[in-house]
C-alpha cells in the first residue's frame, strides 16, 4: 500500500511540475495542496518533498529574491493558521501563544472551511489585533498568497501554525521582496508537511523531533529551535454526574486518556487496547475512560472481558469534565498525546506513560515527552506501566505527591517567565537568520520506508491505496473540471498508453455526439473508439456501417483514413487499454476531451510514472 500511495503521490508531483513548466502558478499551488494533503493523510514514505516545494517557490518567486528584515519594531506578530477548530490542540496552542506574548497579535486564516472559533477571535482581540479570513472572498490560492504577504508586511515576526498541505503560506513567504522573519511551528512533527522552504526558523515543541527534521525533512540544524508548548489550566468542571452517567463504580479509581484515535491505534504490533488490557488485569480497582477513542471491536472485546471498567467515548467538544473525574492520567500509546497530557499535569493528575525501549529515532519521536514531562520516567514495558498504575491506584497520597511534582515541572517549562524568555530567544534567532532558500536546501530523504509503513499502520485503516481524487477536500470548489481531468489522465496514463472508449448503443441516433467522438479519435492516436452495432441493425451491420460512413464523410474522412474506429459487437483490446464506457452526453464528452487533451497524457509523463513504479519495486 505504501508503494501504491507513493505512485499516486508522484502523479500529483508531476502534475505540479507540468503546470510550473506552463507558467500556471495558480494550478501549481492547487496541485501542491492536493499532493501534500495526500501525503499527509495517506503516508508515502516521505516527511517532506523539496522537489514539490521547489515547484511552488520557483513558480511564485520567478527571478526575484527574498530577504528578511529582522529590525522591525512595530510590536506586532502575525500568526497564520490554515483552519482553526474549537476542538483540537493546535488552535489552542496558537491562542495560548498569543496570550503570553505582550505584542499585538493578528491572525490570518488561509483556508477556513468551518466557523471561526470565538475563543480564537477573543484571544486575538484581547491583544489588540484582528482575525482575517482569506476565504471570505472567492479568490484562488495565488490571490490568497498575495493577500497573506500583504498582512505579513505589516508584522515584525510571522508565526506559521499551518496545516501540512498549506501551499498558500509557502507561496506567500517566497514571493519576491523584503519580509519579516518567519517561524514555522512544527505541531505535526510526526507527519509529512509542506513548508521546509517557509521556515526561517523551525520551532519544535519537543527535542526528539530535531534528528528527524534534519535527516528526513532536510532542515538545516541551525534553523531548528525548541519551544515548550504553552498550556493553560482547564476551567473547573464537575465530573461527578458524568461518572454516574457512564456507570463507573463509586469506589473505582479512574484513569483517563484524552487523545486522537490514530494515536491509540496499533502501529508496530501493539495499540492502546493492549496496554489497557494489561492495566485492567493488574489493577482490579481501576476503570479506564478513553476520550477520542472510537468504539471498535477491540474495545468491545475488552468491555466484555472487564465489564463496566473500560469506556471509549469518542471525540468530545469539551474534555474538562473527564479530567475532573480522573484520578490518574494515562498517556496514549503508541503515540503520546500533545496538549492533553500537559493539561492533565496542570490539574495535578499523576501521569503514567509507556515508551518502548528502542533505538528507533522514529518511534522515539512518536513517544517523546514534552520538556515539562522530562522528569516523568515512562515505563518501557506494558507490565511496568500496569504496575505504576496499580501503585497509584492503591495509594492516594502517592497520587497527590506525584501530581504536585509534575504540575510544578510543567508550569516551570510551559508557562510564566521561563516560557516567555524562551519565546524571546526564538524571535531573536529568527531575526538573525537570512531568508530560507529552497535552492540551498538538499533533497528530501527517501531512505526510510520503514517509517512510512509505521505511519501507514496507525493512520490509514483503508485496505487499499486511496484514489487521489478522494483526497482533494481542502481545495473545495477550486478542484475544478480541468484539474479533475488532469488527475484522471494521470491515473489512466499510468495504467496504459491507450484508452478504449466503448460508446453507448444509442450512438447511431446521436449524430452530433458521435461526430464529436469520431473527431476526438482522429486527433488523438491514443484513443480507440469501439462502437456496438446500432439498434435494430441486421447481423451484417448494414445500418451501422451506413451511419458511420456518413458521419466520417462529414469530417472529411473515410473508414480507411480515420482514427482507430471499430465497429464490433463487443469491445476488444481491453487487456492493453484502459476502458471507458461512455454515456453519449455533452458533459461526458467534455470530460473525455479534457482527459485526452490533458498535458498529463503524454509519453514523458508515463515514463516518469513508470520510473517511480520500477524504483518502488512494483
Amino acid at each position: 500500500m505504501l508503494a501504491d500511495n507513493r505512485r499516486h503521490y508522484e502523479l500529483l508531483v508531476e502534475m505540479a511540475r507540468q503546470h510550473a513548466e506552463q507558467g500556471d502558478v495558480e494550478r501549481v499551488l492547487r496541485t501542491a495542496m492536493a499532493a501534500a494533503n495526500y501525503a499527509w493523510l495517506a503516508p508515502v514514505g516521505l516527511l517532506s518533498d523539496l522537489r514539490l516545494e521547489r515547484s511552488v517557490v520557483h513558480a511564485v518567486r520567478g527571478s526575484g529574491r527574498v530577504a528578511v528584515d529582522g529590525t522591525r519594531s512595530g510590536n506586532r506578530v502575525l500568526h497564520v493558521l490554515t483552519e482553526a477548530y474549537s476542538v483540537g490542540g493546535h488552535t489552542r496552542l496558537a491562542w495560548r501563544w498569543m496570550s503570553r506574548d505582550e505584542r499585538t497579535s493578528d491572525v490570518v486564516l488561509t483556508n477556513q472551511l468551518g466557523p471561526v472559533p470565538q475563543e480564537l477571535v477573543a484571544s486575538v482581540r484581547a491583544t489588540g489585533g484582528d482575525v482575517f479570513d482569506l476565504r471570505t472572498t472567492p479568490t484562488g490560492l495565488l490571490q490568497r498568497a498575495r493577500a497573506l504577504r500583504a498582512h505579513m508586511d505589516r508584522a515584525d515576526v510571522v508565526v506559521l501554525h499551518v496545516h501540512p498541505y498549506d501551499s498558500v503560506a509557502l507561496a506567500a513567504v517566497n514571493l519576491p521582496g523584503v519580509r519579516p522573519p518567519v517561524v514555522y511551528e512544527n505541531h505535526a512533527d510526526a507527519a509529512f508537511w509542506l513548508g521546509v522552504a517557509a521556515a526561517d526558523l523551525l520551532c519544535d515543541w519537543r527535542p526528539e523531533a530535531q534528528s528527524v527534521d534534519v535527516r528526513l525533512r532536510g532542515v538545516p540544524e541551525p534553523r531548528i529551535a525548541v519551544l515548550p508548548m504553552p498550556v493553560d489550566e482547564l476551567p473547573s468542571a464537575e465530573g461527578g454526574a458524568l461518572r454516574h452517567q457512564l456507570g463507573i463504580a463509586p469506589d473505582a479509581v479512574v484513569a483517563v486518556t484524552v487523545s486522537a484515535d490514530w494515536k491509540m491505534a496499533a502501529s508496530w504490533g501493539r495499540g492502546m487496547h493492549h496496554l489497557v488490557d494489561r492495566i485492567l488485569r493488574w489493577a482490579p480497582q481501576v476503570s479506564v475512560v478513553l476520550v477520542g477513542a472510537t468504539p471498535s471491536a477491540d474495545w468491545s472485546q475488552l468491555s466484555r472481558r472487564y465489564p463496566g471498567r473500560v469506556f471509549p467515548v469518542g471525540r468530545v467538544p469539551d474534555p474538562s469534565p473527564y479530567f475532573d473525574m480522573a484520578d490518574i492520567y494515562l498517556d496514549s500509546y503508541p503515540t503520546r498525546a500533545g496538549t492533553s497530557v500537559l493539561e492533565a499535569a496542570l490539574l495535578g493528575l499523576p501521569v503514567v506513560a509507556l515508551a518502548d525501549d528502542t533505538e528507533s529515532e522514529l518511534v522515539r519521536l512518536h513517544q517523546g515527552a514534552a520538556p515539562g514531562l522530562a522528569g516523568v520516567h515512562p515505563a518501557t514495558t506494558a507490565d511496568q506501566c500496569a504496575v505504576a498504575v496499580r501503585r497509584l491506584a492503591s495509594d492516594s497520597e502517592r497520587r497527590r505527591r506525584d501530581g504536585e511534582a509534575v504540575r510544578a515541572a510543567v508550569l516551570a517549562a510551559h508557562d510564566g517567565p521561563g516560557w516567555r524568555a524562551e519565546l524571546e530567544t526564538i524571535y531573536a534567532r529568527a531575526r538573525a537568520l537570512p531568508a530560507v532558500d529552497v535552492d540551498q536546501l538538499g533533497d528530501s530523504s527517501t531512505d526510510d520506508e520503514e517509517y512510512g509503513v509505521l505511519l501507514l499502520s496507525s493512520t490509514s485503516p483503508a485496505e487499499a491505496s486511496p484514489d487521489p481524487r478522494s483526497m482533494v477536500g481542502p481545495l473545495a470548489d477550486l478542484f475544478d473540471s480541468t484539474m479533475e481531468c488532469d488527475l484522471l489522465a494521470s491515473l489512466m496514463r499510468r495504467l496504459s498508453p491507450s484508452l478504449l472508449v466503448r460508446a453507448a448503443s444509442s450512438w447511431a441516433d446521436q449524430p452530433d455526439s458521435t461526430t464529436r467522438l469520431l473527431a476526438l479519435a482522429a486527433a488523438h492516436p491514443q484513443l480507440t473508439v469501439s462502437l456496438p452495432l446500432a439498434a435494430h441493425d441486421d447481423g451484417a451491420g448494414t445500418r451501422s456501417i451506413a451511419v458511420l460512413t456518413t458521419l466520417l464523410a462529414d469530417l472529411g474522412q473515410t473508414p480507411d483514413d480515420c482514427g482507430d474506429i471499430r465497429l464490433e459487437p463487443d469491445a476488444t483490446d481491453g487487456s492493453r487499454s484502459v476502458r471507458w464506457d461512455l454515456v453519449m452526453t455533452d458533459q461526458e464528452l467534455d470530460r473525455l476531451e479534457g482527459v485526452v487533451c490533458s498535458p498529463m497524457w503524454r509519453e514523458d509523463v508515463a515514463v516518469v510514472a513508470g520510473r517511480h513504479q520500477e524504483r518502488l519495486g512494483a
